[in-house]
């Protein structure tokens, strides 16, 4: 059991795995121009083991072991274990990048006797890959959403069966499977693909009712990414790094031992695997998409400022909405933990709190992006670009008339405007977008789980006993305390 260096992950990359970035096939990500820059930043999140300023944050004691773990890795037992997790989650995005995959395998720890009653041995899969994980300090990505083809057919009735990810042969060893896996992060600079099916499957399509661990580079595994190019990092201070992000995953006839299985045709296993992954998922994603709002608050507050309009009575209405949803995510975040349910030792972060939590900041996020534009102003989309602005000839105009006097210089502006641009009004602008709207499930899916939720049968019968609505007169309440 150990820590892994940042050398030994950028080591952990050539181990054959077949990628292709934009196209272009990828012979070694630690060197190549479409990806060294995100393999060297990825790599940078290994220090945090051995940094002491960091350690505290990210180590803790393994329960059964007690040897340094990472925190990611331990399942929480309590309120205080879920806050020192939302803690961790909200530095690494803060300060790192991604931490990929403790939340598929908590989830599939939590539901293990689920899975046992299934197939004992789907249990014991799960629990030694969470074990070859914690002690290795590896990384996996969650491989769900098919490419679905004819949304209105079940997968049994697409015209290519290959359209969901399914089984193509049965071996006495374990299973070939086949398809192609959509909107995945990350897997390019993974060790492992956590596999499941993109929804509960009829009795009929047993096929397609495969979850498993496959290793990025085995046989078969063709990974394809799209990545943005690099970029002036004055005009764009978010996204300059460029490199791949999202990737489809080609399963092309992929061997899998049965000690890698957890699901192979019990189309009944997807539910509690969907709802504890999808609860995992959120109370993740809710401490992860704070710094966001505060970056979208903070990119307002100075712009009124720079602009001159902060005490303007609309301006201020505006910027309470920031407060608002910031705050709002402290108080779920926190609410979450606090209401927790603690299900055989494990500490489940409270669904509702957690899935309301989640809804009111996708449902939110585009609201306070158009705020930033409407207080930045057309200069967001034609402000000039790096290279007109140092051009010897221009700068000094540039500088005078992008300016707010004595205040601020015309480039301490520019550079306000461009991150704007970057965070709210570019490409990376319609990643955030697409992504706030559909990772960790749609909003109807956090509306559904609400609704599932709430008891309005509870509130129905406290109406009834008010209303005098098929109450006897001896049970109506005569004087309700509102």
């Amino acid at each position: 059991m150990g820590f892994r260096t940042p050398q030994e992950f950028l080591d952990s990359l050539r181990d054959g795995r077949q990628v292709w970035v934009n196209g272009t096939k990828i012979d070694d990500l630690v060197t190549d121009p479409l990806t060294r820059r995100t393999a060297e930043q990825l790599s940078h999140n290994y220090l945090r083991y051995h940094d002491p300023a960091t350690r505290e944050i990210f180590v803790t004691e393994d329960p059964e072991t007690g040897e340094p773990v990472d925190r990611f890795m331990v399942m929480p037992r309590n309120t205080e274990d879920l806050l020192a997790r939302a803690r961790a989650i909200d530095f690494t995005i803060r300060y790192g990048g991604p931490s990929f995959g403790s939340d598929a395998l908590l989830s599939f720890l939590w539901v293990a006797p689920e899975l046992e009653k299934a197939n004992p041995r789907y249990r014991e899969n799960v629990t030694n890959a969470y074990r070859r994980f914690r002690d290795e300090n590896l990384t996996m990505a969650i491989v769900m959403s098919d490419t679905k083809g004819d949304r209105s057919k079940h997968p049994s009735q697409q015209l290519d069966p290959d359209l969901y990810v399914h089984v193509v042969d049965r071996r006495p060893d374990g299973v070939v499977i086949r398809g192609m896996k959509a909107h995945i992060s990350g897997a390019a600079f993974v060790d492992e693909l956590m596999v499941m099916p993109t929804k509960r499957m009829r009795d009929d399509e047993q096929d397609y009712s495969i979850g498993c661990m496959v290793a990025t580079n085995s046989p078969g595994v063709k990974i394809i990414a799209r990545a943005a190019e690099e970029k002036s990092r004055f005009d764009y201070p978010l996204s300059w790094a460029g490199g791949p992000e999202e990737c489809f995953v080609w399963f092309d006839d992929v061997f899998v031992p049965h000690e890698r299985i957890f699901q192979n045709g019990e189309n009944w296993i997807s539910g509690p695997i969907a709802y504890a992954l999808g609860l995992w998922e959120r109370y993740s994603a809710m401490c992860y998409k704070k710094p966001t709002v505060e970056l979208l608050a903070g990119a307002a507050s100075l712009m009124s400022k720079m602009n001159g309009i902060a005490g303007v009575p609309h301006i201020q209405e505006k910027l309470f909405e920031f407060a608002l949803l910031a705050q709002s995510l402290d108080a779920f975040i926190t609410a979450a933990a606090v209401a927790c349910e603690v299900r055989e030792g494990v500490a489940i972060p409270n669904q509702a709190i957690t899935n309301i939590g989640k809804y009111m900041f996708a449902s939110k996020y585009h609201e306070l992006v158009k705020h930033v534009l409407d207080i930045s102003g057309a200069i967001v989309a034609t402000a000039p670009k790096d290279d007109a602005f140092h051009s010897p000839e221009l700068h000094a105009a540039f500088e005078k008339y992008l300016g707010v006097g004595e205040q601020r210089s015309g480039e301490e502006r520019l550079r306000l405007i461009n991150f704007i641009r970057d965070l709210c009004a570019d490409e990376y602008a319609g990643w955030k977008s697409v992504l706030t709207l559909h990772a960790e499930g749609s909003m109807a899916a956090q509306k559904m789980m609400t609704m599932r939720s709430y008891d309005f049968g509870k509130a129905e019968e406290y109406v009834k006993r008010i209303a005098g609505i098929g109450v006897p007169e001896s049970e109506r309440l005569s004087k309700p305390q509102l």
